[in-house]
């Protein structure tokens, strides 16, 4: 293996919706069932707000999992990178 492969530090993030809001749902329920808790579904009006997961690994170790609120800017992320590099290298 050559040696170049351990100067890499490999990056990811994922973010994920707290909750999703994916259009229409289909609830089947009897007409005298309309308003049993069991048949109700749930929403967040107005969206629910989202999470953003970060970490890093390289030949040597790996980052911790940093969890970022709301969206991030590019410039964000470099300060994240930034600041985390270290404990990977």
């Amino acid at each position: 293996m050559s040696d170049e492969w351990k100067s890499i530090i490999w990056s990811d993030g994922l973010s994920f919706m707290l909750f999703p809001m994916s259009g229409w749902v289909d609830v089947w329920r009897r007409s005298k069932e309309a308003y049993n808790p069991e048949c109700l579904v749930l929403i967040v009006k107005a969206g629910g707000g989202s999470v953003m997961i970060w970490t890093a690994t390289s030949w040597y170790s790996a980052a911790p999992i940093i969890a970022l609120n709301g969206q991030i800017t590019a410039s964000d992320y470099v300060d994240v990178l930034g600041n985390q590099v270290y404990s990977v290298v």
